[in-house]
């Protein structure tokens, strides 16, 4: 069992020194430092709730995606969420391997 925690941990290694991983904690740090940034994500944030307690009011999604839009213009914002989605990609690449490898596995 030992060898399987030190495999994970080599996979887990490989994800956390990769560019992709490594640009989206410089990203991050910088768009704590922009208040904008900031200030739109909240409003996203809030403005999500409102629109999930207003059972998916229309007015209210067209308001949500608009603020979406904005801050997807904010170049800083949109390089950290290109960085994210490839890091999110090799960690679902990765779990979609193990779940191959196990449904093998287990239905030979």
């Amino acid at each position: 069992m030992e060898n399987v925690y030190k495999s994970l941990e080599e996979v887990i290694e490989a994800i956390v020194h990769s560019k992709e991983y490594q640009n989206c904690l410089v990203y991050q740090e910088q768009m704590k430092e922009n208040e904008e940034i900031m200030n739109l994500i909240e409003l996203v944030k809030k403005t999500q709730k409102e629109y999930i307690r207003s059972y998916y009011d229309p007015s209210i999604k067209e308001k949500l995606d608009q603020y979406n839009q904005v801050l997807n213009e904010i170049p800083l914002y949109h390089y950290y969420q290109e960085s994210l989605e490839q890091v999110n990609w090799m960690i679902g690449y990765v779990k979609d391997t193990f779940n191959d490898y196990f449904q093998t596995l287990l239905n030979s």
